[in-house]
C-alpha cells in the first residue's frame, strides 16, 4: 500500500504553502481518496488518476476537507471517466454536492454512487477493508475517522480532539496513524476551542494506540509554525511531518 499526501494543510492560513486536506491510497483493492480539499483535482488530474479512482471517503463537512470534490467529479467527466465512483461522506456533504451541482449529477458519463458515512465497517473487499469511527470534532455536524486495511493498516483521524475514545479504539495497533496537528503547544487553547489537536498531543495519541508510525498532517502554518522543530526536539524517529506530494510505502 502506498500513501500520497496530496494536501497537508488546514483551512485557517491564507497564503499557506500547504494545500488543503487530501490523501490518496494505492491499495490492493483499488485507488482510495480520503478528503478532497480545494485544488485536489489538479494534482489527481496531473497524474492521470481522476478517471481511475475507485472510492472517495470524506471525514467531515468543513470546506477545507471536501470543497474540491465537486470539481473533481466534473473534471473526471471531462477527462472521459467511465468506471463507477463511490463517494462515502457525511449526509450534509452529499446534500451540498447535490445542491451545488444538480446538473453535474444528471449529465456525467459515469455512475456516481454517494453513500452515507456511519460508524462501523463501510467496505469489505478482497484486498481492501474500510471502517469508520466517530471523531471528536464538535464544530462539525458529523466527523469520522477511517481505518483502511490492505495488507498493512492505516488510520486517518480527520479533524479531532485528543483523548477521543472512538478514534483510539479504531486505531489500536495500527501500522500508520495519520493524525491532525493543527496547532503547536503555544496555541493549544485554539485547538481546544475548535476541536483540534496539537503536535505533542498527537504524538501522545500515537503512543496510546501503539501506532508503528505517526504522520502529522492538517498543519495550520499560522497556529503551528514550529511543527518541525517540535518533532526534532522529541528525538522521535517514528514521527513524520507530512508535506504536500509526499509518498510513503506502508
Amino acid at each position: 500500500m502506498y500513501l500520497h499526501i496530496i494536501g497537508s494543510g488546514a483551512g485557517g492560513s491564507p497564503g499557506s504553502k500547504r494545500w488543503r486536506a487530501a490523501n490518496l491510497l494505492e491499495t490492493d483493492g483499488g485507488l482510495v481518496v480520503v478528503d478532497c480539499g480545494v485544488g485536489c483535482h489538479y494534482r489527481l488530474s496531473d497524474r492521470g488518476l481522476l478517471t481511475e479512482i475507485d472510492y472517495v471517503f470524506v471525514t467531515h463537512s468543513h470546506m477545507d476537507h471536501f470543497l474540491g470534490l465537486p470539481e473533481a467529479l466534473f473534471q473526471a467527466h471531462i477527462e472521459g471517466r467511465r468506471k463507477r465512483l463511490v463517494v462515502v461522506a457525511p449526509k450534509i456533504v452529499a446534500r451540498t454536492i447535490e445542491a451545488a451541482s444538480p446538473h453535474l449529477l444528471k449529465n456525467i458519463n459515469y455512475q456516481l454512487e454517494i453513500r452515507p458515512a456511519a460508524p462501523g465497517p463501510l467496505l469489505e473487499l478482497s484486498g481492501l477493508r474500510v471502517e469508520a469511527a466517530q471523531a471528536c470534532h464538535h464544530t462539525a455536524e458529523e466527523a469520522y475517522a477511517y481505518r483502511v486495511e490492505s495488507g498493512a493498516s492505516l488510520v486517518f483521524t480527520g479533524d479531532t480532539s485528543p483523548n477521543c475514545e472512538p478514534v483510539r479504539r479504531l486505531s489500536r495497533g495500527v501500522d500508520v496513524l495519520v493524525h491532525e496537528a493543527t496547532c503547536n503547544e503555544q496555541n493549544a487553547g485554539v485547538c481546544s476551542k475548535y476541536g483540534h489537536t496539537t503536535t505533542l498531543q498527537a504524538i501522545a495519541e500515537a503512543d496510546a494506540v501503539g501506532a508503528r508510525l505517526l504522520v502529522l498532517t492538517h498543519i495550520d502554518e499560522g497556529f503551528n509554525p514550529t511543527v518541525h522543530k517540535d518533532v526534532e526536539r522529541t528525538g522521535r524517529k517514528d514521527v513524520i511531518v507530512a508535506e504536500d506530494n509526499m509518498w510513503l510505502r506502508i
